[in-house]
């Protein structure tokens, strides 16, 4: 005599493992579904990728979990995120470093000349010779005010205060035919420019 099947017979048996494959294998592919919601919900905002990621998963299964993994993009948003803030921060650095007006290599920000071409790209000041540049009308590290060099930085740096009088040459004229000699536009030195 054969002994008794243990828990019943051998076909309630077979139902059971069979009823907690099954069982396995939904958990599996809603899980799996659930992962690649997940997933592809970091990975990108288009609505139709993610749609179409999740029903690969939901028809297909485990082969359409496969094909989603092969799919997929590569990056998270997060990754994509810092890699932007990184090259954001390499360019701001970059942008830092200033460009030679002449050959335009790159110099520093304290650079009086281009070590290159010996542009001159920004004059001393005289009260503590940090470089500043040709625009500024006093040091901003100190407060000296800044003496201009030329007659046109000198008419630059000055503010008219009244119009200047009939028959008066105007403040720039003036400068102009000192500059050159008291010549104007081949004019003898004793003739005034036209205004």
């Amino acid at each position: 005599m054969l002994a008794a099947w243990p828990g019943g017979s051998w076909q309630d048996t077979v139902w059971l493992v069979v009823a907690l494959l099954v069982a396995y294998g939904v958990v599996l592919w809603l899980s799996a579904l659930l992962w690649v919601y997940r997933d592809v919900k970091s990975r990108t905002n288009d609505s139709v990728s993610q749609f179409v990621s999740v029903f690969l998963v939901l028809i297909f299964n485990l082969p359409g979990l496969f094909l989603y993994l092969v799919l997929r993009p590569q990056e998270t948003l997060t990754e994509a995120y810092e890699r932007t803030l990184e090259t954001e921060a390499m360019l701001q650095e970059v942008e830092r470093l200033g460009t030679c007006p002449s050959c335009r290599r790159r110099i520093e920000d304290d650079y009086l000349l281009c070590p290159y071409c010996r542009t001159s790209l920004r004059k001393p000041c005289a009260q503590c010779g940090r470089a500043l540049s040709f625009g500024w009308v006093a040091c901003p590290y100190c407060g000296t005010d800044r003496i201009p060099s030329t007659a046109a930085e000198a008419a630059r740096s000055q503010t008219p205060a009244a119009s200047p009088a009939a028959g008066s040459p105007a403040p720039a004229q003036q400068l102009r035919a000192s500059a050159q000699g008291g010549r104007a536009a081949g004019l003898p030195a004793n003739t005034e420019p036209l205004p």
